[in-house]
């Protein structure tokens, strides 16, 4: 069933998003906020952050001082369809802020087995804490030397392909961090941030191994000891149809909303560790007075408050910042990654924060630890232009007393969506010049059938079939449960991938206004490109007739430091 959003006609006239032709439900809990912050607050989240991207649900949670909850609401309906308001106690995929609660349970596990080593188990090789893990990496120095700081800061510098992500090559976690010892290196070994969420999935598993639980049990403990009760990792298992407390999910194409396929939710089930988690608002408040009291909650002592510090020590420097267009404005750098956490700077104060996105869930988490502030928004409809760092700075600037903070979010607003076209100009440029190069590189004289493989990515099958849509036959690409496409030759050695897969539902989920990709296929290699930020970037290296059997199971020699 297709939810009908009207035509946009200007960024604050993106149109009526369904849940505004109706009568707006919120509920909430914890009615502490000043009323007229509140309704500025929503003013804003309502009548201009929603129609400006495009989303139809938020769920938002605010605490203040030593964990006092001032507001936990929902926006919109969790189901659309069912007419299911959404509420404090609705689920959303929280994505990435997993990560955090993969650094805490290490940590807490850590501390426990090695109490004696204290933060230097933190630096201690991994093939010194667990010897049986068979911890492998691409080169010989990594594997003997990585380090859950490493892990857990990415800064371990090995590439990441994010098309398994969608295309679920693998059937289970030991599986993929096995196959992580093919990874390409991206940097030298600590010397960048290189983000990596299957390093997260291996911190997990890990973990499990030396407490000899498992990684979801670990989770759980903690979960119940911080009383989150209504939190859980996605399951195979799930039924959404039967889960009316979970938000469902949905997606926009040519401006109308459409329901995502759930089936494609469970893709995280695998790497877990790295973003499969389900919150609430009412849960993740808890989680925040956890962090900003440094592990006391309910006057409990989860985790010592000098382990707790251990998370938003810099571990891996992250320089990125803004520069101001007038005197007013209050810039966000991120400086640092810490566990499973970013240490940044917002008007100069601490701002810890994590943001978490897996299609079509987004959600973002905020620490301002000097001024006792905390806050967390999710949605099950990814904005397709702004994210919502907008609506914790604007919550953050009028708690503290800005006179004109509903102003400064309007214009972050506008300054967002005018950089949001601006990237769209420079990839329509940089995919018009790959196309031109590739275009004109000669094509061999070969047979493109057959099958194709990646030690890190997984298994790719190139064949000839017929094409009911076109009545002719046409080259056929098979990758994973997921990654169904045909191919259309543009010229040289480039082909055009026209996925006709459910996996189209993350591209438009992102904001893509179509759903091609493109790879080039060139003397037995398979590349794949995809459009992220504003360039076309690699996806995928695939050579004909390599396979895990193919593969020698140490990819380095006894006596090298590298790769073979």
């Amino acid at each position: 069933m297709a939810i009908h959003v009207t035509e946009i006609a200007s960024l604050f006239i993106i149109g009526i998003v369904f849940f505004l032709s109706h009568t707006q439900t919120s509920l909430s809990q914890g009615q502490n906020i000043d009323p007229e912050i509140r309704s500025k607050i929503d003013d804003f989240i309502q009548n201009t952050y929603l129609p400006a991207t495009n989303t139809s649900t938020l769920g938002l949670a605010i605490i203040q001082n030593d964990g006092e909850l001032l507001y936990s609401t929902g926006f919109g309906y969790a189901d659309q369809e069912k007419m299911i308001p959404n509420g404090n106690e609705t689920q959303f995929l929280i994505g990435s802020i997993t990560k955090s609660f993969t650094s805490t349970v290490v940590i807490k596990a850590l501390i426990e087995k090695f109490p004696d080593l204290g933060e230097k188990v933190l630096d201690t090789p991994i093939r010194k804490l667990i010897p049986l893990a068979n911890f492998t990496l691409n080169d010989r120095f990594r594997s003997e030397h990585t380090t859950f700081r490493d892990l857990l800061s990415h800064r371990v510098c090995i590439l990441q392909d994010d098309l398994t992500l969608a295309t679920e090559p693998f059937d289970s976690t030991e599986e993929l961090t096995y196959r992580l010892r093919y990874a390409d290196e991206a940097c030298g070994f600590r010397s960048e941030f290189q983000y990596n969420n299957y390093l997260y999935a291996f911190a997990g598993r890990l973990i499990g191994l030396i407490s000899n639980r498992s990684y979801e049990d670990l989770v759980q403990d903690l979960l119940v000891e911080l009383g989150m009760f209504n939190s859980s990792f996605v399951k195979n298992s799930d039924d959404f149809s039967n889960m009316p407390y979970r938000a469902q999910p949905y997606y926009v194409m040519d401006n109308v909303s459409y329901v995502f396929n759930t089936e494609l939710i469970k893709r995280i089930e695998v790497p877990k560790a790295a973003g499969g988690l389900f919150s609430t608002p009412n849960d993740m408040a808890r989680y925040l007075r956890f962090h900003l009291n440094l592990g006391l909650i309910d006057d409990k002592q989860v985790i010592p408050e000098s382990i707790m510090r251990w998370m938003t020590k810099p571990s891996n420097a992250l320089p990125v910042s803004s520069f101001k267009t007038s005197e007013e404005d209050r810039i966000v750098t991120l400086m640092a990654y810490g566990l499973g956490l970013v240490v940044a700077s917002y008007d100069g104060w601490q701002h810890v924060q994590h943001s978490g996105y897996f299609p079509p869930y987004s959600s973002f988490m905020s620490l301002f630890p000097e001024k006792k502030i905390g806050i967390f928004t999710s949605s099950n409809q990814s904005p397709a232009l702004i994210d919502s760092g907008i609506i914790h700075t604007l919550v953050y600037d009028l708690l503290i007393g800005v006179n004109d903070a509903s102003t400064k979010a309007l214009r972050h607003l506008e300054y967002k969506r005018k950089e949001h076209m601006q990237l769209i100009e420079r990839r329509d440029e940089n995919v018009a010049k790959f196309l031109q190069k590739y275009a004109l590189t000669e094509k061999q004289d070969e047979d493109i059938f057959g099958n194709y493989g990646s030690g890190i990515a997984g298994d790719v099958e190139i064949s000839e079939r017929f094409n009911d849509q076109t009545n002719t036959t046409g080259i056929y690409m098979s990758y994973g449960r997921w990654g169904q496409a045909w191919l259309e030759h543009v010229g040289g050695v480039t082909y055009s991938v026209t996925w006709i897969s459910d996996i189209v539902q993350d591209l438009y989920a992102a904001g893509e206004r179509n759903s091609t990709m493109h790879s080039t296929i060139n003397n037995g290699i398979l590349e794949i490109f995809m459009p992220v930020g504003d360039t076309l970037s690699f996806m995928g290296r695939f050579e004909l007739g390599v396979n895990l059997d193919t593969l020698p199971p140490i990819p380095w020699a006894p006596d090298s430091c590298g790769p073979e």
